[in-house]
């Protein structure tokens, strides 16, 4: 072949080539409008709900332009909502392979990634996906949350207490009650494994943080019974009272068989009797210090530690039917008769009552603001 044919041949190739390249570029806006408006379809179709079709438009996305990164974070992101873990987890975790990726793809990628481990019972995996979202961003709120939120579900507790001491953004107030009860979690834990001891530090750290975690002073209690440590509990007991007066019915109902079997009657009544003097509408004190009066043989110091009660705000029927109760122990049966008449009277004509659900005191009527112990929106219709 002479020079000049090699001359035209290599001006032919070129000139294809130039082509080609020129009805690329030519065609290649109008491609990338068509792809773009079908990945906006998609997203409409997510707004509406209509999960299938979207996944549809997703991957027509992809198959037409493969890198389309959105789109593929989209199309794992509803395996996910359809339960399709492990086609999440795949669609993600092939996505990081690529190179070149701009730091926020990676962590939106990954973000995604933990969320479709944490769905599929991988929770190890998704702490380390978080850790990954760290190490790119160690300013990354999320990623820290999400550790709290899958720490909680490992039931890691420690864990979850140094991720919330250390990192957590929420209100002071919300925080050391989470702290607390983190602690409450770990003592529980420690004390189905036997370790009383290890349990209690728990506890007590758990009060450390809320002076008024209720749940913390009861394990503890409770830890100093199982461990015939009597003195020890009773002192606890006493400082719940003093600490949270409000919950103090409560406590001293649940261990009013332990302290009886004690013979600890006198720690019972002084109890209850300072519940009295520092919370005269309670209810629930008055009606537990004349169940020990009963007990002891004392109807008539019962009876009139119920017409006392009687005179407080709210509904009286369990004070209504202890008094019918000792009427007949007294042997004033007709008295008792009238009472129980009154009472069923009252009760067919009461539809429904209303109840506190923090310290159970009963109305009649609607209330915003119990008032036996203050509590805000408590109410509970029965």
């Amino acid at each position: 072949m002479t020079h000049d044919s090699n001359l035209y041949l290599g001006i032919i190739v070129l000139l294809i080539l130039a082509s080609a390249v020129f009805l690329i570029f030519r065609r290649k806006p109008g491609h990338r409008k068509s792809v773009q408006n079908d990945y906006i379809t998609g997203l409409h179709f997510l707004l509406w709900g209509d999960q299938d079709r979207a996944l549809e438009k997703f991957r027509d996305v992809v198959r037409r332009d493969t890198d389309y990164i959105d789109a593929y974070v989209l199309i794992g992101n509803i395996f996910r909502e359809k339960g399709a873990y492990e086609n999440a987890v795949k669609v993600h975790r092939d996505l990081l392979i690529r190179p070149n990726l701009a730091v926020e793809q990676q962590k939106n990628i990954l973000m995604n990634l933990a969320q479709d481990y944490y769905k599929n019972q991988q929770l190890k995996w998704a702490l380390s996906t978080c850790d990954k979202i760290i190490e790119l961003d160690k300013k990354d709120d999320w990623a820290k949350e999400f550790k709290l939120t899958i720490y909680e579900a490992m039931g890691d507790w420690q864990g979850a207490f140094e991720i919330l001491r250390k990192h957590s953004r929420m209100e002071k107030s919300e925080k050391i009650v989470r702290l607390a009860a983190c602690k409450v979690e770990q003592g529980l834990q420690l004390t189905a494994l036997k370790q009383e001891h290890e349990a209690r530090l728990c506890f007590r750290e758990a009060i450390k943080w809320n002076g008024k975690c209720f749940p913390a002073f009861m394990e503890l209690i409770n830890s100093y019974i199982r461990d015939k440590r009597d003195a020890d509990a009773l002192k606890e007991l006493d400082g719940l009272v003093q600490v949270l007066p409000e919950y103090a019915d409560v406590a001293l109902s649940h261990f009013e068989h332990t302290l009886f079997e004690m013979g600890k009657f006198e720690v019972i009544e002084k109890a209850y009797r300072q519940i009295i003097i520092d919370h005269p509408q309670m209810i629930h004190a008055y009606l537990g210090l004349a169940e020990i009066y009963e007990k002891k043989g004392e109807f008539r110091q019962a009876v009139e530690l119920c017409n006392t009660a009687l005179q407080q705000p709210g509904v009286h029927d369990r004070v209504k039917l202890m008094l019918i109760r000792l009427d007949t122990k007294l042997e004033r049966f007709e008295q008792a008769a009238r009472r129980a008449i009154l009472l069923a009277d009252e009760a067919s004509a009461r539809k429904y009552v209303f109840v506190c659900r923090e310290c159970g005191v009963q109305q009649n009527s609607y209330f915003m603001h119990c008032p036996a112990c203050s509590a805000w929106n408590s109410v509970e219709k029965r």
